[in-house]
């Protein structure tokens, strides 16, 4: 019980931390606190559902998203609807985008990893 409060505990506080940095410094690139698999799921996720910042196209380049950007993508991953008179987004809102989103990047790093014996990329070969 104490590993699982512990862990637990450095995820809420790393969440937390991500939170706080995104509304008060919002300019530093996004590659310095999340990893390059997710930081790429983020504009898929982004454009496919509709809530891209403006003058987003395929390809993105990874290295100009900026940390309150990728905060954004990841609070709309978990509810936020992004409103005018909305609060600012919410640690429960980042946390549930966050789990989407480890969760697509953990998925499409299998398929990369397994290529074409992954039992995933049929599946994907058929909706394409």
């Amino acid at each position: 019980m104490k590993a699982a409060v512990t862990i637990n505990s450095v995820i809420a506080w790393r969440l937390a931390a991500l939170a706080l940095m995104g509304r008060d410094t919002p300019e530093p690139p996004a590659h310095r606190m999340f990893p390059a698999s997710e930081i790429a799921m983020l504009p898929d996720f982004a454009i496919t559902g509709g809530f891209h910042p403006p003058g987003w196209q395929r390809p993105v380049d990874l290295e100009a998203v900026s940390l309150g950007q990728a905060l954004l993508l990841v609070a709309r991953l978990g509810g936020y609807l992004n409103r005018r008179n909305d609060d600012p987004r919410g640690h429960q809102a980042i946390r549930e985008g966050y789990t989407r989103l480890v969760t697509g990047a953990q998925i499409i790093e299998r398929i990369e990893e397994n290529g074409k014996a992954s039992a995933l990329h049929p599946c994907l070969a058929r909706t394409r």
